[in-house]
């Protein structure tokens, strides 16, 4: 199963907007296209969160018209910038879902809704948990991964780690105990993150548009990395391959 991640588009009604002097429209338009170019075999985008800056229809709307290159399933999943109900009223209107899970002979893929009503934080909604356990006791021969966009683990930026997932140990724990859970990916804090707990891997993708420098005390622009996306690859053998792929716009 080939997945590509993008997160973090932060698109706003109005295609000439701009954050940290990145036009945000034109970067995520820059990073599908070469997507839709140069990596055509993909069976599923998911795109983990802060699609949206201003939570308008007009952005979702703006989302479904730089899609139309791709010829995979999508999936979208809410970021603390997003409002969910717009993006499943955006879902209804098009063949982009937003459901939570999917699975295949081999695998279960998991997204979780973090998105904390009113806080930049992240937060772990207690019937997704409960579909999770249960799903984890149906199919104990099959392989979890798991996308989010808060992160779930410190990542040693002060201005970042205060809004992690405010309830994350539920799902570290999980991990600790269930061999089967092989990866989590997450957005959010537009850098590349990487660590690994009980042989599962934890790592983020870097956003479509402007990058913060990894570790950094307050807030940081990273002006040298290029935006950009991240790889997945979830083998029949349950292993997992992933890089990341920066796009100059």
């Amino acid at each position: 199963m080939d997945i590509v991640q993008i997160t973090d588009l932060h698109l706003s009604k109005d295609k000439g907007n701009e954050l940290y002097n990145i036009n945000t429209y034109n970067s995520a338009k820059t990073i599908i296209e070469y997507i839709a170019k140069h990596k055509k075999s993909i069976d599923y985008l998911i795109i983990t969160g802060d699609i949206s800056e201003d939570s308008t229809m007009q952005s979702y709307s703006h989302l479904l018209d730089l899609l139309k290159p791709i010829k995979s399933n999508i999936y979208l999943m809410p970021g603390n910038h997003d409002s969910y109900e717009q993006i499943k009223l955006c879902c209804s209107r098009s063949t982009v879902k937003s459901d939570i899970f999917f699975s295949n002979d081999k695998w279960v893929v998991f997204m979780f809704n973090t998105k904390k009503e009113h806080s930049p934080n992240g937060f772990l909604k207690q019937d997704e948990i409960e579909l999770f356990k249960k799903l984890l006791s149906d199919y104990p021969n099959k392989n979890f991964m798991i996308f989010l966009h808060h992160h779930p683990v410190l990542i040693g930026s002060e201005s970042m780690d205060t809004m992690i997932i405010e309830n994350a140990q539920l799902l570290i724990d999980l991990i600790k105990s269930h061999n089967n859970i092989k990866g989590v990916s997450w957005g959010h804090i537009h850098n590349v993150f990487e660590t690994e707990i009980n042989n599962a891997k934890l790592f983020s993708s870097p956003s479509t548009c402007f990058q913060s420098k990894p570790k950094s005390k307050n807030f940081t622009i990273d002006s040298n990395s290029y935006p950009g996306y991240r790889i997945i690859n979830l083998s029949g053998k349950g292993v997992i391959e992933t890089s990341v792929v920066r796009v100059k716009i």
